[in-house]
Protein backbone atom coordinates (compact mmCIF):
# COMPACT_ATOMS: atom_id res chain seq x y z
CA UNK A 1 0.00 0.00 0.00
CA UNK A 2 1.28 3.44 -0.93
CA UNK A 3 -0.21 6.78 0.10
CA UNK A 4 -0.10 9.53 -2.53
CA UNK A 5 -1.34 13.09 -2.56
CA UNK A 6 -3.67 14.10 -5.39
CA UNK A 7 -3.58 17.86 -6.04
CA UNK A 8 -6.98 19.20 -7.09
CA UNK A 9 -7.93 22.78 -7.86
CA UNK A 10 -11.03 24.05 -6.06
CA UNK A 11 -13.70 26.17 -7.71
CA UNK A 12 -14.33 28.69 -4.95
CA UNK A 13 -17.17 31.21 -5.19
CA UNK A 14 -15.89 34.71 -4.45
CA UNK A 15 -18.16 35.06 -1.41
CA UNK A 16 -16.48 32.01 0.22
CA UNK A 17 -12.88 33.20 -0.20
CA UNK A 18 -13.06 35.26 2.97
CA UNK A 19 -14.39 32.24 4.93
CA UNK A 20 -11.41 30.17 3.80
CA UNK A 21 -8.94 32.97 4.53
CA UNK A 22 -10.32 33.51 8.04
CA UNK A 23 -10.02 29.77 8.76
CA UNK A 24 -6.46 29.66 7.37
CA UNK A 25 -5.47 32.65 9.53
CA UNK A 26 -6.99 31.13 12.66
CA UNK A 27 -5.21 27.81 11.97
CA UNK A 28 -1.87 29.62 11.55
CA UNK A 29 -2.51 31.61 14.75
CA UNK A 30 -3.30 28.36 16.57
CA UNK A 31 -0.10 26.74 15.29
CA UNK A 32 1.99 29.74 16.39
CA UNK A 33 0.37 29.76 19.83
CA UNK A 34 0.89 26.00 20.21
CA UNK A 35 4.49 26.26 19.02
CA UNK A 36 5.26 28.99 21.57
CA UNK A 37 3.92 26.83 24.41
CA UNK A 38 5.67 23.70 23.14
CA UNK A 39 8.98 25.56 22.92
CA UNK A 40 8.55 27.19 26.34
CA UNK A 41 7.62 23.91 28.07
CA UNK A 42 9.90 21.78 25.85
CA UNK A 43 6.95 19.49 25.18
CA UNK A 44 6.79 17.78 21.77
CA UNK A 45 4.56 14.83 22.63
CA UNK A 46 1.18 15.21 20.88
CA UNK A 47 -0.89 13.95 23.82
CA UNK A 48 0.92 15.97 26.49
CA UNK A 49 0.87 19.08 24.32
CA UNK A 50 -2.84 18.59 23.68
CA UNK A 51 -3.50 18.67 27.44
CA UNK A 52 -1.38 21.81 27.79
CA UNK A 53 -2.87 23.92 24.99
CA UNK A 54 -6.19 22.62 23.69
CA UNK A 55 -8.64 24.65 25.78
CA UNK A 56 -6.76 27.95 25.55
CA UNK A 57 -6.18 27.64 21.80
CA UNK A 58 -9.79 26.69 21.10
CA UNK A 59 -11.04 29.70 23.08
CA UNK A 60 -8.59 32.21 21.59
CA UNK A 61 -8.99 31.15 17.94
CA UNK A 62 -12.63 29.92 17.83
CA UNK A 63 -11.49 27.03 15.63
CA UNK A 64 -13.44 23.79 15.46
CA UNK A 65 -12.18 21.07 17.82
CA UNK A 66 -10.70 18.91 15.07
CA UNK A 67 -8.86 21.88 13.59
CA UNK A 68 -7.18 22.50 16.95
CA UNK A 69 -6.15 18.83 17.13
CA UNK A 70 -4.75 19.04 13.59
CA UNK A 71 -2.84 22.21 14.53
CA UNK A 72 -1.21 20.36 17.44
CA UNK A 73 -0.17 17.55 15.08
CA UNK A 74 1.12 20.08 12.53
CA UNK A 75 3.33 21.78 15.14
CA UNK A 76 4.84 18.57 16.51
CA UNK A 77 5.32 17.13 13.03
CA UNK A 78 7.03 20.25 11.71
CA UNK A 79 9.23 20.60 14.78
CA UNK A 80 10.48 17.05 14.32
CA UNK A 81 10.96 17.37 10.55
CA UNK A 82 12.42 20.87 10.30
CA UNK A 83 14.02 21.17 13.75
CA UNK A 84 13.58 24.96 13.63
CA UNK A 85 10.18 26.49 12.97
CA UNK A 86 10.10 30.26 12.72
CA UNK A 87 6.46 31.11 12.12
CA UNK A 88 3.41 29.42 10.65
CA UNK A 89 1.75 31.36 7.82
CA UNK A 90 -1.91 31.22 6.76
CA UNK A 91 -1.32 29.14 3.63
CA UNK A 92 -2.71 25.71 4.50
CA UNK A 93 -4.84 23.71 6.91
CA UNK A 94 -4.77 19.99 7.63
CA UNK A 95 -8.09 18.19 7.37
CA UNK A 96 -9.15 14.81 8.71
CA UNK A 97 -12.13 12.51 8.27
CA UNK A 98 -14.35 14.78 10.39
CA UNK A 99 -13.46 18.01 8.57
CA UNK A 100 -13.18 16.70 5.00
CA UNK A 101 -15.21 14.49 2.69
CA UNK A 102 -14.84 13.56 -0.99
CA UNK A 103 -17.94 12.97 -3.11
CA UNK A 104 -16.95 10.98 -6.20
CA UNK A 105 -20.30 11.14 -7.97
CA UNK A 106 -20.39 14.96 -8.07
CA UNK A 107 -16.62 15.57 -8.02
CA UNK A 108 -16.93 17.82 -4.99
CA UNK A 109 -15.35 17.99 -1.55
CA UNK A 110 -16.92 19.03 1.71
CA UNK A 111 -14.66 21.09 3.96
CA UNK A 112 -15.43 22.31 7.46
CA UNK A 113 -14.49 25.98 7.87
CA UNK A 114 -15.05 28.24 10.86
CA UNK A 115 -18.28 29.44 9.23
CA UNK A 116 -19.52 25.87 8.74
CA UNK A 117 -19.38 23.09 6.16
CA UNK A 118 -18.92 24.16 2.52
CA UNK A 119 -18.98 22.05 -0.64
CA UNK A 120 -16.51 22.92 -3.38
CA UNK A 121 -16.51 21.67 -6.96
CA UNK A 122 -13.20 20.20 -8.14
CA UNK A 123 -11.52 21.35 -11.33
CA UNK A 124 -9.53 18.24 -12.22
CA UNK A 125 -8.39 16.20 -15.19
CA UNK A 126 -8.34 12.52 -16.09
CA UNK A 127 -5.16 11.85 -14.10
CA UNK A 128 -6.75 13.01 -10.83
CA UNK A 129 -10.04 11.28 -11.71
CA UNK A 130 -8.22 7.97 -12.16
CA UNK A 131 -6.38 8.30 -8.83
CA UNK A 132 -9.56 9.25 -6.95
CA UNK A 133 -11.80 6.61 -8.57
CA UNK A 134 -13.30 4.33 -5.93
CA UNK A 135 -11.38 5.98 -3.09
CA UNK A 136 -12.72 6.98 0.32
CA UNK A 137 -10.00 9.43 1.41
CA UNK A 138 -9.87 10.41 5.07
CA UNK A 139 -7.24 13.16 5.00
CA UNK A 140 -6.43 16.22 2.94
CA UNK A 141 -4.70 19.59 3.06
CA UNK A 142 -6.37 22.79 1.87
CA UNK A 143 -3.83 25.22 0.39
CA UNK A 144 -3.83 28.80 -0.85
CA UNK A 145 -1.22 29.75 -3.43
CA UNK A 146 0.59 33.08 -3.72
CA UNK A 147 -1.66 33.87 -6.70
CA UNK A 148 -4.73 33.39 -4.50
CA UNK A 149 -5.92 30.08 -5.95
CA UNK A 150 -7.15 27.31 -3.68
CA UNK A 151 -6.13 23.65 -3.97
CA UNK A 152 -6.84 20.57 -1.96
CA UNK A 153 -4.27 17.78 -1.69
CA UNK A 154 -6.24 14.60 -1.11
CA UNK A 155 -4.43 11.62 0.43
CA UNK A 156 -5.33 8.30 -1.18
CA UNK A 157 -4.01 4.78 -0.63
CA UNK A 158 -3.01 2.89 -3.76
CA UNK A 159 -2.27 -0.79 -4.08
CA UNK A 160 1.34 -1.45 -5.05
CA UNK A 161 2.50 -4.44 -7.03
CA UNK A 162 5.03 -6.76 -5.40
CA UNK A 163 8.52 -6.30 -6.84
CA UNK A 164 8.92 -10.02 -7.50
CA UNK A 165 12.25 -10.06 -5.71
CA UNK A 166 12.75 -12.25 -2.69
CA UNK A 167 14.99 -11.13 0.14
CA UNK A 168 18.40 -12.76 0.38
CA UNK A 169 18.52 -15.56 2.92
CA UNK A 170 21.33 -15.01 5.40
CA UNK A 171 20.97 -18.23 7.31
CA UNK A 172 18.62 -20.86 8.56
CA UNK A 173 18.18 -21.64 12.21
CA UNK A 174 16.35 -24.78 13.24
CA UNK A 175 15.20 -25.60 16.72
CA UNK A 176 14.47 -29.21 17.53
CA UNK A 177 12.64 -30.10 20.65
CA UNK A 178 14.16 -32.74 22.91
CA UNK A 179 11.34 -35.16 22.14
CA UNK A 180 11.67 -34.92 18.36
CA UNK A 181 15.47 -35.28 18.54
CA UNK A 182 15.19 -38.58 20.48
CA UNK A 183 12.44 -40.05 18.32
Amino acid sequence: MQTVSVKCKLQVPIEWCQDIDITLQAFADACNQIYATAKEKNCWNVTKLHHLVYKAVKESTALKANHVCQAIRRVTGNAKAVKQVHKFRPTSISLDVRTFEYYEDSQTVGVTLMSGRKKFKLSIGNYQLALLKGQKPTAATLNKTKKGDYYINVCVDLETEPTGKTPKVIGLYTILSFESANA
